[in-house]
């Protein structure tokens, strides 16, 4: 293997939100959103680099709850229509554009709406995911599992049967989704705290990512630092991110994304037009919303797509000048090789926040495989042939910006955790009352289970603290408590609503291989699952 080694690690999910009424809340934007501008614009990348045989390398997290919506009939649907009214809104505008300098912006939105909508219907056959497994197979891309909800682990280091039922949910829905065993495994908001690394050991996983300082700050620091892999005394492998790498990119002071030649995606056209300009897209007295059609460049002129391109390339360029800098001194310096660099981003950004994102991915990938003395990587790959692989105890940190779980747990949401706990205290309890029930209060179980995961996922405090879809986040968290507290009283009382259970069932139809005993206590688990 080559020296100086670059890690791609992509991660994507959005809640789970899915409504079956015709109005849909502007939340649900958030999956449209990340198969338009993340996912398609993704595979088209790989696409264009397969057949030019560039020998790109990278690692990919798609959540489970994402890979649900990715594969509802339903979902598809919805995403048909609305490709369809951001096509017919883009025919109206240019319309409006005729011989205006924006003109040319517009040819280009409705140009990209079309192809994403030939892509997902003709090319995909409205199953994304099989462009996934595609590239997967090649070698192009290797996939990581991750728990079955944006569960943040460290909150749960007291409660292991919470963290098991994640972990095997997880792991059970990427065997269904994808057909393989991962090597890697990625924590939610890459929170960790002592104890994980036995726990993901335990189910034969060979390594997962850390935030910096969760190196930086371990009893008895690496000496090689984030630059090599490192081990922790159960066997698990540990990935340190490279901060420095990722800021590069996306620093909200300093990234590359801020560059004026850049499209300024903070100016959406959803706030600007009038009333009647809207009218295809959404219905301006319950609310603005974006749109996706932004017409300036970040330097306030109007935006030049040849101008946006060409500093993708010149920023691709910078981008590996700094990773070889770094990655040069570091072997010169460290007792280790091969050394590396991990860049860690959430695929949307690359695509909606920074429009001109996959151009950069594309270039740097097409500069790194022109090099004789850098490469990028799968991990599992590079990870075979580390030499001296360091020994580490890590230490708690997570990704979010704060460094720890601040976001999490603050003025705006601190009513949260203290009830979703006491509710994980009860599902155990329930697991263990009945942990050989078959038919309709299996069912329930199974429910509670489900319906307790999604409660605990970190999107709804998030939501929260940004004051973002603050409203809405608490309504669906109070939701998926209501349910489970509605079985946990219904089977203390032994009255048991099949009508309920079936809608219920019919509203969230995730995770239909549940299984709730995984929540039974770990001393008594294995006299029951067989």
């Amino acid at each position: 293997m080559i020296k100086k080694t670059l890690l791609f690690i992509f991660h994507a999910h959005v809640p789970y939100i899915r409504h079956t009424d015709e109005y849909e809340p502007l939340e649900a934007n958030q999956l449209y959103e990340m198969m338009l501008y993340g996912l398609l614009p993704f595979l088209r990348l790989c696409s264009r680099l397969d057949a030019d045989a560039v020998p790109f390398k990278c690692a990919l997290v798609i959540s489970p709850l994402l890979c649900e919506m990715l594969k509802s009939p339903f979902c598809q649907e919805r995403y048909c229509a609305y490709l369809n009214r951001q096509i017919a809104f883009a025919q109206q505008e240019l319309q409006r554009a005729a011989g205006y300098p924006r003109e040319k912006t517009l040819q280009r939105y409705l140009d990209f709406l079309t192809l994403s909508r030939e892509d997902f219907s003709v090319l995909y056959k409205k199953d994304i995911l099989s462009g996934i497994h595609c590239f997967a197979a090649k070698g192009y891309i290797e996939l990581l599992a991750t728990s079955a909800t944006p569960c943040f682990f460290p909150f749960y280091q007291n409660m292991p049967e919470a963290l098991t039922m994640q972990i095997e949910q997880g792991l059970s829905s990427f065997r269904n989704d994808f057909g393989t065993v991962p090597a890697g495994f990625w924590l939610p908001s890459m929170g960790y705290n002592t104890g994980l690394d036995t726990i993901l050991k335990s189910y034969g996983i060979d390594y997962t990512v850390l935030e910096s300082q969760s190196f930086l700050f371990a009893d008895h620091p690496p000496v090689n630092g984030i630059f090599s892999a490192a081990m922790g005394e159960n066997g698990l492998s540990f990935l340190g991110k490279d901060g420095t790498a990722c800021a590069d990119v996306a620093h909200p002071e300093t990234g590359f994304y801020l560059h004026s030649d850049y499209l300024d995606t903070d100016r959406d056209a959803g706030f600007e037009l009038d009333e009647q300009s809207l009218a295809p897209l959404f219905d301006v007295k319950k609310g603005r919303r974006t749109t996706g059609f932004c017409y300036c460049r970040r330097g306030g002129a109007e935006y030049d797509i040849a101008a946006g391109v060409r500093q993708a390339e010149k920023d691709a360029e910078q981008f590996i000048a700094n990773r070889d800098a770094v990655l040069t001194e570091a072997a010169d310096v460290l007792d280790t090789e091969p050394v590396c660099s991990v860049s860690v981003l959430p695929l949307s950004f690359l695509g909606k926040t920074w429009v001109e994102g996959m151009s950069w991915l594309e270039s740097v990938f097409r500069k790194l495989a022109l090099r004789q003395d850098m490469q990028c990587a799968l991990p599992v790959d590079y990870l075979k042939h580390v030499r001296r692989i360091q020994s580490i105890t890590p230490f708690y940190a997570s990704d979010l910006p704060s460094g720890y779980a601040d976001e999490l747990i603050n003025s705006s949401n601190d009513w949260m955790f203290p009830r979703i706990q006491k509710a994980t205290e009860r599902m155990i309890d329930l697991a263990g009352r009945f942990p050989d029930d078959q038919g309709l209060k299996e069912r329930m179980l199974n429910l509670a289970a489900k319906e307790l995961l999604l409660a605990q996922s970190t999107d709804w405090p998030l939501m929260a603290d940004a004051q973002i879809s603050a409203e809405y986040a608490a309504v669906q968290y109070e939701e998926h408590l209501a349910v489970f507290t509605d079985v946990y009283e219904s089977l203390g009382s032994v009255s048991i609503g099949t009508d309920r259970l079936i809608k219920r069932e019919k509203e969230y139809p995730i995770f239909s291989e549940m299984n709730y005993r995984f929540f039974i206590r770990s001393h008594d688990k294995k006299l029951r699952l067989k």
